[in-house]
């Protein structure tokens, strides 16, 4: 089967950019993990080849199981039993692939099971996917919303969710309402906080979520009593 890695040269232009190598050393810190992890690189040209494997890796799932169970989920797609969504055969033989692999949480930071991928290796990946299977991506590029909890929530949080994306739960972003899509600021679902419990409640309506079946969901909600623009909303974690 063909490699949807291999077969189009123009990934290893972006990768030979000349900044690839300041993107590299400020993503591994100057390699830092080196001394942590066997699998972090000792230098830039280790780091290179590790993310051409990788992504030939990547390619060679595509071309062999994504790219050929493309037809299939789109005649059969997902099931609703019991108020619960079961993906389609085919997507979760992609899921279970792409996770044997361990290409879940691509670029989170080691310590999370992550790889660590800078950004331009993580988005010729994405490509690659997108190419065997674009509504497949969908799902799969979801684990970068564990970007945002990487970058905004508390370490507990941090250490309760990246792992487990890494492991292979999926993900989605619940943004979208009634009357609030492209305009976010209109957001109306409600979070009132329960001091005795300790608790967040949300409550309102969310709809058009992309893999709204997800294992983890990032919940926009306005939190601030009386307010009606983006200053008063949150993203909880659910």
């Amino acid at each position: 089967m063909a490699n949807f890695y291999t077969d189009t040269p123009q990934f290893r232009h972006y990768l030979n950019h000349p900044l690839m190598k300041r993107i590299v050393e400020l993503k591994e810190r100057n390699y830092a993990d080196k001394y942590t992890y066997d699998y972090a690189p000792m230098d830039f040209e280790d780091a290179m080849d590790s993310y051409d494997k990788i992504l030939e890796v990547v390619g060679e799932i595509c071309g062999d199981i994504i790219e050929p169970n493309a037809e299939t989920v789109d005649h059969s797609g997902p099931t609703v039993t019991d108020g619960r969504v079961t993906y389609a055969t085919p997507t979760q033989e992609n899921l279970d692939a792409l996770n044997k692999a361990e290409l879940m949480g691509m670029a989170f930071p080691r310590r999370f099971g992550g790889l660590n991928f800078p950004m331009v290796p993580y988005m010729i990946s994405a490509d690659i996917v997108s190419r065997a299977d674009a509504s497949f991506q969908n799902i799969w590029m979801l684990q970068d919303c564990g970007e945002t909890i990487y970058e905004f929530a508390s370490d507990e949080q941090k250490n309760e969710y990246l792992p487990r994306v890494a492991k292979g739960e999926t993900m989605s972003m619940d943004l979208t309402e009634p009357d609030a899509g492209s305009d976010l600021q209109a957001v109306m679902l409600k979070a009132s906080y329960n001091e005795k419990e300790g608790q967040w409640y949300l409550n309102g309506v969310k709809r058009f979520i992309t893999n709204g079946d997800a294992d983890i969901h990032l919940v926009l909600a306005r939190s601030e009593e009386g307010t009606k623009d983006a200053r008063g909303l949150s993203m909880y974690v659910y």
